[in-house]
């Protein structure tokens, strides 16, 4: 598929067919983000579909593997051989909620943390509804989740592998050599070269802090060019808080 660039941990999108548009049906899905196990009571998991509005809504679960660019977008591939949905699809009545029942198929013993999507997509369906007006659609909604199954000792492990000037910002590549995701929270950057040091971080970090680096992965960021930066050339470590 596509790559696509995705903040945070769940997103809703809103798919238009061509026309005018007409407000659809709503629904949430909850949680937002879901870690497994890989194997044992842990490698099952609870989603919650809920529906709080007055007409019923039709729902499918899909799930997509998840690779990640230096640039964060994601590449995603089917994974519906790695994990058992029930019930893949659902309609929910209005004020209606439905438990999803998502299990861990794949391998029982993965070297490093895995990383998945979970699509929950409205379809298109008119439920018992009379047909739209001539040239009218409906919104429908999408949100798109966050899924690892994690090894019980897998750890991240990230390190600043280049540093570069570029005008008024400044290029950071970062890999994470460990095995499992890293959430730059509360980081902090430590520059060194020239025989000075410039520790950068909060709003100085504007394009690099709370962001994801996969298990494997290795981003590519563009924060400010902070004043006082030694000339020549530059090492830095990063440290944050939790993961």
């Amino acid at each position: 598929m596509n790559g696509f660039r995705l903040l945070g941990s769940a997103f809703v999108f809103a798919s238009i067919l061509l026309g005018q548009v007409s407000p659809a049906s709503a629904f949430r899905l909850v949680p937002i983000e879901m870690e497994f196990a890989p194997a044992g009571r842990g490698a099952t998991q609870i989603f919650r579909l809920e529906n709080d509005t007055a007409e019923p809504v039709a729902v499918e679960i899909s799930l997509l593997a998840r690779r990640m660019t230096e640039q964060g977008e994601d590449q995603l591939d089917p994974a519906s051989d790695k994990f058992a949905v029930f019930p893949e699809q659902v309609v929910l009545q209005p004020n209606q909620s439905q438990s999803v029942r998502v299990q861990w198929m794949g391998d029982a013993n993965p070297s490093q943390e895995l990383a998945f999507r979970l699509i929950a997509e409205q379809l298109p369906v008119d439920l018992g509804k009379a047909p739209l007006p001539g040239g009218q659609v409906r919104l429908l909604v999408r949100y798109v989740a966050s899924v690892y199954v994690t090894p019980p000792t897998a750890k991240p492990d990230v390190a600043v592998t280049a540093l570069a000037p570029q005008g008024k910002t400044l290029a950071v590549t970062v890999a994470n050599r460990g095995n499992a995701r890293q959430i730059l929270r509360d980081a902090v950057l430590t520059i060194n070269g020239g025989g000075k040091t410039v520790t950068l971080r909060g709003e100085q970090l504007n394009g690099l802090g709370g962001e994801n680096v996969l298990a494997g992965s290795t981003r590519k960021f563009s924060i400010p060019l902070p004043t006082g930066l030694p000339q020549g050339p530059l090492s830095a470590t990063l440290a944050m808080g939790q993961r």
